[in-house]
């Protein structure tokens, strides 16, 4: 986005050098991190074998547990965003970041379940747009994020070796967004989104799969030009569905490889009016796809 006329388009082509970096988002990540340890205390007190004596005198209902699962996965993923308007493309992103996710389950054999998941990542990616004058322009883009997301469902026995989960639930997200070269400035942006889908997961070992849709109820995208003497602009991108999936296989208790694809759809935003000129946030959209190499305690 620039202030270069009264139709500024969000081109992200007009930054600076210089970057100012919003406040830091690894407090609420460590403090998410603390309460998934803290509800996976219990997992970690139960021995990891049952012996058959204690398995007899359990019955297999939906009162009974096998030890909740918390994971840890290193995540790298390849990055992709592109923005429209009257369709055609005005730029796109793409390239690599690198993630660490800390995931926590309940495991009963039947009925009422909860899970949640926080993560974090870096990556710096390759930025193809143009300035408001049609001019192309090549550089780079700095991502820093994270997100929080909580899920409550139900559980019920697929096979002898799989359930299968009914979830719903909600998460937030947040990420900087910062261009790198002549003429930068930063976009802030934090939806918050609903999330409902299927899931299945091994008793033990086994395959792994999710496929849910995913919905950003409420964005808000914070535009900051004020290196550039321009002012700062609260956007709000219009809803759109996105969708999340993931397959993978739990090798063994404790090692697991997981392929997955995120992604977002935004709709153009209302134009706001802010110095004397227009803006807006173009229709754009966001995948993610990368592979999950998890550690289950």
């Amino acid at each position: 986005m620039n202030n270069c006329d009264t139709s500024a388009r969000l081109s992200r082509a007009c930054r600076t050098n210089r970057r100012r970096r919003s406040p830091s988002i690894r407090p609420l990540i460590a403090a998410a991190g603390i309460v998934l340890l803290w509800f996976s205390l219990p997992a970690a007190a139960q021995p990891s074998t049952n012996s058959l004596v204690f398995d007899a005198r359990l019955p297999k209902d939906a009162s009974t547990f096998a030890p909740n699962q918390l994971t840890l996965s290193f995540a790298p993923e390849y990055y992709y965003w592109q923005e429209n308007a009257n369709g055609a493309k005005l730029l796109d992103e793409s390239g690599i970041r690198y993630g660490l996710e800390l995931a926590y389950k309940q495991r009963p054999e039947k009925g009422w379940l909860v899970a949640a998941r926080v993560k974090g990542y870096y990556g710096a990616v390759d930025y193809n747009g143009q300035t408001q004058g049609g001019t192309p322009v090549k550089t780079t883009t700095d991502y820093y994020g994270g997100l929080g997301e909580f899920r409550g469902g139900y559980r019920w026995g697929l096979s002898q070796a799989q359930y299968l989960d009914l979830m719903g639930g909600f998460g937030l997200e947040y990420w900087e967004r910062s261009l790198q070269g002549s003429g930068g400035y930063n976009e802030y942006w934090m939806p918050i989104y609903l999330k409902s889908g299927l899931e299945i997961s091994p008793r033990e070992t086994g395959w792994i799969g999710a496929l849910d849709i995913k919905l950003p109820v409420y964005t808000t995208q914070t535009v900051d030009q004020s290196r550039l003497g321009g002012p700062v602009v609260v956007l709000h991108p219009a809803i759109r569905p996105g969708g999340y999936a993931e397959a993978g296989y739990q090798f063994t208790k404790n090692i697991s490889v997981v392929a997955y694809f995120d992604s977002y759809w935004f709709a153009q935003s209302p134009t706001v009016a802010s110095g004397g000129f227009l803006f807006y946030q173009p229709e754009s959209f966001t995948y993610q796809a990368g592979v999950k190499l998890g550690w289950t305690f």
